[in-house]
């Protein structure tokens, strides 16, 4: 509404003052020509003398067209003059080019000297005296003042080219000099009168000295201005530096803006800095009377690619545009627009857009201030996100050198558990702790199997009764192990939806949180192979960062040397657990050997005493095991322990039950937690089921029939300790044999029958 208004002005003066030129023209004296030419000749050397100072133009031309106004007494011959005078001032002065602008302003210098030579005409008679012409010659200027300052104050408030309170300042600037001119003008008059022509331009002489030392005058307010603005430069730059200082602030980008404001006609900005949020590629931050979103603003920089272009991309530092041409508006009331670069020689930090009402918004001189802000704010920014890096590197470094402290102390500790279980534990609970994840899962490689056995977890409580010890597919797992997945020696898979995923997948559910580009996604899950040379001992997969984002090579790296000391930490486990497994086992049958079972029959005492529980002893010896070996061999009869042993495990709960070679042909079962009656019924299904086995030497047609006889005897009924508790299943045991063998015996009752049971 304004700029239509403004151009409605514009036009309407042009127009204006040409048909009343029109009006006036009949009344042109040519017949004086000389005269005319004359004073167009002064005018124009008034023009030329115009002097801009304290911010306003000096007319001087009134000087050449009052006294025209009351000599040629014709109000056409006058606006003649201004035309010819003020169009020939600006081709001198190289304006040549014509806008609308430059004919209002010949316009409406026109228009007013035409109103105010009309007011002469018709107050001025001929037999006016000195001082009556004199007073006319103020009401001529009063006039001439009142009317152009009507236009131009109209033309300057509605362009906004100059803020509102300047307005009455320059008025009372141009009163005062239409004032000081009123004495020179009636000394022209009078020296008119007396010389003529050259009596005028003598009375002119002291416009010519004016106009010399104004401009003086100006050139050194100029000089001081250029300084003031410098100093409101340096002002703004430290207050810019001064807010970033400081630390965070909600209103920093605000307090830029109003240093901004000081130094030029800004309303409005938007901030875009790259890479302000960890979260995010850009940040935008709004200041003054902005009627957009922040979101337009960013729909409008991916839009462009803008966060894409460094400090050499194509391009002026500094863009103007107006109205329609603007891509992105701040307001829609604020026409002029600056599109500033924020980079230095190193990097490109971001965008600064300004919008105004005021036209100086686009002069040369704001536009150098912008540059000089926009330079130093691209610095300020590019410090700021160097500290910040140099701080998150520090941070970085300290959480680094804290994690492998927290990896060597974890190290220690693997290496003094040599339980398996107890060992894997701690190696999942240790990634979890010290590299920040909320879910890890550790499984093993089975080569014979080639599949991956679930053997350890951490944050999977709910799910772990259906996950532990299942086997998965080896290739269900290294299938992703590929280049495309690759980070360091491990490999990060990324999926978009549950629809990706695998049926041995095992994820944490989708978190409502806000992912970032470089943010973890919920069904993303890192793999660090567990690798020991070049055999696979098993894998580490970890899913739900603490941090929330995607890992970093330093984080996979960190998990490698985890993963690393966890495979010497298993192998030496491993190897430990073999050592005593094979310290413990019979090398022929794999039972446990006597020793092992003499140490876990004392152990099961003690706590069956503790617990109040009964403790039932199987020992078993096999039938005519020594005709067996005498009538087939050696091999024969090692096969036959070896087929003895697997038959009793089958009768007893494995992960309870204790079996044992006690020597030779005979072995012994421990019970814990089990009555004699349950007991009987469990060496009873054992010696029916080797009874009605059938055993056939390898390389031979015979089959062989074998037998067993079994002795029990239960604590605390038959005994109270280890020694007497083996005697009584030893001796029932021989009861069985003297009875006819393949039989079961428990304890003698106190009238001597058997109370054990037979075949």
């Amino acid at each position: 509404m304004r700029e239509r208004a403004f151009r409605v002005l514009q036009v309407s003066t042009v127009a204006a003052a040409g048909l009343l030129f029109l009006a006036f023209a009949p009344g042109i004296p040519f017949g004086r020509w000389t005269e005319l030419l004359f004073f167009t000749l002064l005018a124009t050397l008034a023009f030329r003398l115009r002097v801009r100072y304290a911010g306003n133009y000096v007319g001087l031309e009134a000087a050449a067209l009052v006294p025209a106004i009351l000599l040629l007494e014709s109000p056409g011959a006058v606006m003649l003059v201004c035309l010819a005078a003020d169009v020939l001032a600006k081709t001198l002065a190289r304006q040549r080019r014509l806008s609308l602008p430059t004919g209002f302003d010949v316009a409406q210098l026109a228009l007013s000297y035409g109103l105010a030579a009309a007011f002469f005409r018709s107050v001025h008679r001929p037999s006016t005296e000195l001082p009556a012409l004199a007073v006319e010659t103020g009401g001529v200027l009063v006039v001439f003042f009142f009317i152009n300052t009507l236009l131009v104050f109209g033309y300057l408030e509605l362009g906004r080219l100059v803020p509102r309170e300047r307005l009455i300042e320059m008025g009372l600037f141009q009163l005062l000099a239409l004032l000081l001119l009123t004495p020179i003008v009636a000394l022209q008059i009078l020296m008119h009168r007396q010389y003529g022509i050259p009596g005028l331009l003598l009375a002119f002489f002291p416009v010519v000295l004016a106009s010399f030392v104004v401009r003086n005058l100006s050139s050194i307010e100029q000089k001081y201005n250029e300084v003031a603005r410098e100093n409101r430069e340096l002002e703004a730059m430290r207050e810019i530096s001064n807010v970033f200082a400081l630390g965070a602030r909600s209103d920093r980008y605000e307090r830029v803006f109003q240093a901004i404001t000081r130094v030029i006609p800004a309303e409005a900005a938007a901030f875009v800095e790259w890479a302000g949020d960890a979260q995010d590629d850009f940040a935008v931050h709004l200041a003054g009377a902005t009627a957009s979103g922040r979101r337009r603003v960013e729909d409008w920089v991916r839009e462009n690619r803008l966060d894409e272009s460094g400090a050499d991309a194509p391009g002026e530092a500094v863009e103007r545009r107006l109205g329609e041409e603007r891509k992105v508006r701040l307001s829609p009331i604020l026409p002029y627009q600056v599109l500033s670069r924020l980079s230095t020689y190193e990097m490109s930090t971001g965008m600064l857009v300004l919008e105004s009402s005021f036209p100086a918004l686009h002069s040369a001189s704001a536009l150098a201030t912008i540059r000089a802000l926009s330079d130093h704010l691209a610095l300020v920014l590019q410090d700021r996100s160097i500290r910040g890096q140099i701080q998150e590197l520090s941070e970085r470094n300290r959480e680094r050198a804290e994690t492998l402290d927290q990896i060597l102390q974890i190290s220690n500790e693997l290496k003094q558990h040599l339980n398996l279980d107890t060992l894997f534990h701690s190696i999942v609970s240790g990634v979890a702790r010290s590299l920040g994840f909320h879910v890890v899962l550790l499984s093993l490689h089975d080569a014979e199997g080639n599949v991956f056995e679930r053997r350890a977890q951490f944050g999977l409580d709910r799910r772990w009764a259906e996950l532990k010890g299942q086997a998965v597919p080896a290739m269900e797992i290294t299938k992703f192990w590929v280049e495309e997945h690759r980070i360091s020696k491990s490999y990060f898979v990324r999926r978009k939806s549950r629809e990706e995923l695998g049926p041995y997948d095992v994820v944490t559910s989708p978190a409502a949180r806000r992912i970032s580009p470089n943010g973890w996604r919920p069904f993303d899950v890192l793999y660090i192979p567990l690798m020991a040379g070049e055999r696979l001992v098993g894998c580490l997969s970890v899913d739900d960062p603490k941090n929330g984002l995607a890992p970093t090579v330093e984080t996979v790296r960190a998990l490698e040397i985890f993963a690393n000391q966890a495979v010497a930490a298993i192998e030496n486990a491993r190897s430990y657990t073999d050592a005593h497994e094979q310290s413990i086992r019979d090398g022929l049958t794999g039972a446990y050997n006597h020793r092992h079972f003499q140490e876990s029959l004392q152990k099961e005492l003690g706590r069956a005493e503790r617990i109040g529980r009964p403790l039932s002893v199987l020992m078993l010896d096999i039938d005519d095991f020594k005709g067996i070996n005498d009538r087939h061999g050696h091999p024969v009869g090692d096969a036959i322990l070896t087929r003895i042993v697997a038959e009793i495990r089958s009768e007893v709960r494995g992960d309870m039950d204790l079996v044992a070679r006690y020597g030779g042909e005979e072995f012994g079962v421990l019970l814990p937690e089990t009555p004699a009656e349950d007991a009987r019924e469990v060496a009873e299904r054992v010696r029916r089921r080797i009874d009605e086995r059938m055993f056939r030497p390898p390389d031979s047609e015979d089959i062989i029939r074998v037998t067993v006889s079994i002795g029990l005897a239960t604590f605390p009924e038959d005994a109270r300790s280890k020694k007497e508790l083996i005697e009584k299943a030893d001796a029932a045991l021989y009861r069985a044999k003297r009875g006819g063998k393949n039989a079961v015996k428990g304890q003698l009752s106190a009238e001597g029958d058997a109370s054990g049971v037979t075949h």
